[in-house]
């Protein structure tokens, strides 16, 4: 096994249980901190990727923006949000009226703060909300597992057997086959899950959620490498050996999230 697949097996097989571990046992508040800790990793990468010229305070204020966004999710739900992306969007666009110079991109820094505050808290804060679901834990366990066992298809039977690009200009690794394998990963953990945890749900609408939770989580994948690619960087971080950065392990769970909550919320209720 070459070293990096070995890095990042043994990646997984420390951290996976102790991520299982938080999840199921320490209740509300420490699963809201976890996502909170989440954000903040994944925003000083993200960061790290877009705002790489900017200052301090600049990326300061995106983090405490970040993490009012998850504070809302767990006080008050996601009536708040909206209300504290208003006011992240007012507070930088103050910023950019500050320092803007003539013949200078200045403005640049507005939408991808924003953008950065949509992407990784508000998408990520959608945890919080299932997690307070009936059985909310169980379906937290099954969108990372689907996720994941997906993301892990797709690396092994795209190098397997990808003869086709999915996407050249923004990751030539990526294949069709591959693609295909992890959807078919993705359908059989959530089989298995539905026939253990949820008989109540019928199988039209459960094999279709896993279909469309698997396709957005490749989305995802995709739009954190065009990224990566943009700034001509392999990697998000360095945090997970064999990974890269917390983002290149959560870019498919990002899209993921919303998905599983709307879909139940407006589809399996």
């Amino acid at each position: 096994m070459e070293s990096s697949h070995l890095k990042r097996w043994l990646t997984a097989w420390v951290t996976a249980p102790l991520l299982a571990l938080l999840i199921a046992k320490g209740g509300p508040t420490c699963f809201a901190v976890l996502v909170g800790l989440a954000t903040v990793v994944g925003l000083l990468e993200y960061h790290a990727l877009v705002l790489s010229g900017e200052t301090m305070a600049v990326k300061a204020a995106g983090l405490a923006f970040g993490l009012a966004l998850i504070a809302c999710f767990y006080v008050h739900g996601p009536g708040v949000t909206p209300a504290v992306l208003a006011l992240a969007f007012l507070g930088f666009a103050v910023i950019c009226l500050v320092r803007f110079k003539p013949q200078t991109s200045v403005s640049e820094m507005l939408y991808k703060q924003v953008t950065g505050l949509v992407y990784i808290p508000f998408l990520l804060g959608h945890l919080i909300l299932i997690r307070d679901w009936d059985q909310g834990m169980t379906w937290i366990f099954l969108v990372m597992a689907v996720v994941f066992a997906g993301d892990t298809a797709a690396y092994y039977v795209g190098n397997a057997f990808g003869k086709h690009k999915l996407a050249p200009t923004i990751s030539p690794g990526k294949t069709i086959e591959g693609a295909a394998g992890g959807l078919a990963a993705n359908l059989l953990v959530g089989a298995l899950f539905k026939k253990c945890c949820f008989p109540e749900v019928g199988w039209g609408l459960w094999i279709v959620l896993m279909i469309v939770m698997g396709a957005l989580g490749q989305i995802g994948d995709l739009v954190e490498s065009m990224l990566k690619r943009s700034v001509g960087l392999k990697d998000a971080g360095r945090i997970l050996p064999g990974h890269g950065g917390l983002l290149d392990r959560i870019d498919a769970l990002l899209f993921a999230v919303p998905t599983l909550y709307y879909f139940k919320t407006y589809l399996l209720s």
